[in-house]
């Protein structure tokens, strides 16, 4: 074999050339780098198996039948997929469509991946890109605004917001049950809602607006309409669910209960920004609120939001939420009253001590387990921890998580057995009271039902 000499090299690079290559190594160095990383993930994802479909459509079934059949069923069809899979990874046709199912074990694993959002999840599930709906998709802003706010601003003004809490809540009983010491009856889902929609708008909005009955009005009712129609739109694929706002009388309720909520807030929030403008004119200091509006402005920090939008989102969380749970734990102390007692001892013994402090709630240990057991013997969802993943994920065991795919733990545990011994029977907010008692703050602090910690 002969090798080439200079004679047979038809072009010899010039220096010019050869700058000009060195130059173009970091592209050429990056582009590589893209082409093996998209390769490696083809790699990875293409070895792996796939969960199976628990509920795949028959050849006479659509998507949109499994989805449906869920909807209306997904207990049973839960259960069934549970005692053939066990603690194995399966998928399931949701009413929101495809989810991967994972046991409960992976709780811990997958709580704070930022990997896996919430956020994005939450879009999905309830319709957060139709019109109408927006507020579902305020979790994306892009400095997680609600977010940053709830544990940054509102966790550090507990001890100042539990006094007027208080107060407020003595107003709403009076309004809402009446003064009069004789027994009553009462729809207590409707008196928990308003006095949910008066307290939390104490929190978010001041002291002005949580009596102004407009806004309560307005705010209950768009908490209700809206809650009810993501419920029956959630099985609809995509491109019908963007047909709804034009077809549905039920959908334009929604929207104009949103836009009376927007037209209260508006003068609100056009009062505070003249208020600010003129302290800046006459070189004063602008006036501090210590709300959810003025929060919002400060953690902005001169990002594009709609105020009245994430008002509304926020007092839509906080009463739903907050009014189910309270709903179930006095139906749950209603059908036990002989945790009335103690309940009532603790409240005095602990309050008359250290007040209505941040530092009393965690001695509130009876209570808190009261609440506890109310979710988990009545809990809101069969499914619990919905995410959608930003990117693939492969956890530490290996199990691949594929960019796009819904995912979401199953809640069996809150029933399981193995776990509680009767599941069925409402003891084992004792057996929490035991476990907050415990010397080991490890042990003890997985029995918590509320945990506040700084950030």
């Amino acid at each position: 074999m002969s090798i080439p000499g200079p004679s047979r090299i038809t072009h010899v690079p010039s220096e010019q050339s050869l700058d000009e290559l060195v130059q173009s190594l970091p592209a050429m160095m990056t582009i590589s780098l893209g082409i093996m990383v998209v390769l490696s993930a083809v790699i990875v994802t293409s070895g792996i198996s796939k969960p199976p479909l628990a509920n795949s459509p028959r050849w006479y079934q659509t998507a949109l039948f499994k989805r449906l059949e869920f909807q209306q069923n997904g207990g049973a069809i839960m259960s069934e997929a549970r005692r053939r899979y066990g603690k194995q990874l399966y998928k399931l046709m949701t009413d929101t469509g495809e989810c991967l199912i994972l046991p409960p074990e992976y709780t811990a694993t997958i709580r704070n991946s930022m990997d896996l959002s919430f956020a994005e999840a939450v879009v999905r599930m309830f319709s957060g890109n139709v019109h109408g709906f927006e507020m579902f998709a305020v979790l994306l802003h892009e400095k997680r605004l609600v977010q940053t706010v709830v544990m940054k601003q509102l966790t550090k003004y507990l001890n100042t917001l539990t006094k007027p809490l208080s107060e407020e809540a003595t107003y709403a009983c009076d309004v809402i049950f009446g003064k009069d010491p004789e027994w009553k009856e009462t729809v207590i889902a409707d008196s928990i809602l308003q006095l949910t929609a008066r307290l939390s708008t104490r929190i978010f909005l001041g002291d002005t607006m949580c009596r102004n009955e407009d806004w309560l009005s307005a705010s209950k009712a768009y908490t209700a309409t809206c809650f009810i129609m993501t419920l029956k739109m959630a099985a609809l694929p995509p491109y019908l669910k963007y047909l709804v706002p034009y077809l549905s009388s039920e959908a334009k309720t929604v929207r104009e209960n949103g836009n009376r909520c927007r037209e209260i807030l508006t003068p609100l929030l056009t009062q505070r920004q003249a208020l600010k403008e003129e302290a800046r004119r006459n070189a004063q200091p602008e006036p501090v609120f210590n709300d959810m509006i003025d929060w919002y402005e400060q953690e902005s920090k001169g990002t594009n939001y709609d105020a009245a939008l994430f008002q509304t989102a926020l007092s839509f969380v906080a009463i739903h939420t907050t009014s189910e749970l309270l709903t179930h734990a006095l139906t749950l102390l209603g059908s036990e009253p002989k945790f009335v007692d103690a309940l009532r001892e603790e409240i005095v013994r602990v309050l008359s001590s250290e007040g209505l402090t941040k530092g009393a709630l965690a001695h509130l240990k009876l209570m808190d387990s009261c609440l506890k057991e109310s979710q988990r013997y009545r809990p809101a969802a069969y499914l619990t921890m919905h995410r959608k993943a930003k990117r693939t994920v492969i956890l530490s065991d290996g199990t691949v998580i594929l960019k796009g795919q819904q995912i979401a733990v199953d809640g069996y545990h809150m029933s399981d057995p193995a776990i509680y011994p009767n599941p069925k029977q409402i003891t084992t907010s004792i057996a929490n009271y035991r476990m907050r008692l415990d010397p080991n703050p490890t042990k003890a602090s997985q029995a918590h039902f509320v945990i506040h910690r700084p950030r």
